[in-house]
């Protein structure tokens, strides 16, 4: 997959036919999915190079109503590459960027992609100054090239999209968003030196900075980890909090991952990704060591049985 970032004008030398997946896709749901595969398949029959064109930075911070984001900008591109596209082009949104009408938007982009043969976009999907732009205004506007339009998806009788898998994660649900997903939720960061104090307790964690915006749900997760993208994912539990037992100060957002297998030495300064599978509690604080330390093995033993019936 190449990946290219653009301003407004720019032309993309792509040099087949283009069939275009269009939208913010944050988190790259099984919504998102859908209008991905449908250009793929699109592309695919029209011997096209199937295009996601998207925006950096996502809409909402350039419209002065800016959304925590369920994906950092490298997660959404992973994905992207697992689901097979030729190319991931990043849009420059910019206050300028968000005037432009939309039908000039529909120009613009046959202007970009000289060889424009098809577009695909969900139903619901808003573009153009005000969010006037719909998918039958790009059927009215649109010249010499298709118009595919995919249906929701639902689950549980609700709709899948973004702002549901955010309310999902902030309320830890986390089963339901990751199969609003279709894959697991993730925290991307590096390894940090903590302070010991869970080493003394029995119980060594990671303690990871992470990358992503705050939506989780503070508390005890079953998780899986791995290091620098490389081996087996590795189960544990995770505290993802403010650490009420033990700060000191203005408290501070941390996440702290517990390996049931030994942790891994000299992981200090290397990359990590934390995927969360299951909401075991919400973060409490406790009034001696003794009743957290009964409560972290509370938590393995439940978060053991969880991972014996996840497959």
């Amino acid at each position: 997959m190449e990946r290219i970032l653009t301003a407004r004008d720019d032309f993309i030398p792509i040099d087949r036919p283009v069939v275009l997946a269009l939208g913010a896709f944050d988190g790259i749901h099984i919504g998102h999915q859908a209008v991905i595969v449908s250009a793929r398949n699109e592309a695919q029959r029209l011997h096209a190079a199937a295009v996601v064109y998207s925006f950096w930075p996502h809409p909402s911070v350039i419209l002065n109503r800016p959304k925590k984001l369920i994906s950092t900008r490298e997660q959404k591109a992973e994905r992207l590459k697992f689901l097979a596209v030729d190319y991931f082009i990043e849009q420059c949104f910019t206050e300028i960027f968000s005037t432009i009408r939309a039908k000039d938007f529909i120009f613009l982009l046959q202007k970009k992609f000289h060889r424009l043969v098809g577009v695909c976009v969900g139903k619901n999907f808003k573009f153009g100054q005000g969010c006037e732009g719909d998918p039958w205004v790009l059927k009215d506007f649109g010249q010499n090239f298709e118009v595919k339009v995919q249906e929701s998806i639902f689950f549980e009788n609700q709709r899948v999209s973004s702002s549901t898998i955010r309310k999902y994660l902030n309320d830890g649900h986390i089963d339901r968003v990751n199969r609003m997903l279709g894959y697991p939720y993730s925290l991307v960061g590096i390894v940090l030196k903590g302070r010991g104090i869970a080493k003394k307790l029995g119980y060594p964690t990671l303690n990871v900075r992470f990358e992503n915006d705050l939506l989780l749900k503070f508390g005890v997760y079953l998780v899986r980890y791995r290091l620098n993208g490389e081996g087996e994912y590795i189960w544990g539990i995770a505290n993802f909090g403010i650490r009420p037992t033990f700060f000191e100060g203005i408290p501070e957002v941390t996440l702290e991952v517990h390996s049931f297998d030994p942790v891994i030495l000299r992981s200090q300064g290397r990359a990590i990704e934390v995927q969360f599978w299951s909401h075991i509690r919400g973060e409490k604080r406790f009034t001696s060591q003794v009743l957290l330390v009964e409560q972290i093995r509370h938590d393995i033993k439940v978060a053991k049985t969880r991972m014996a019936h996840l497959f």
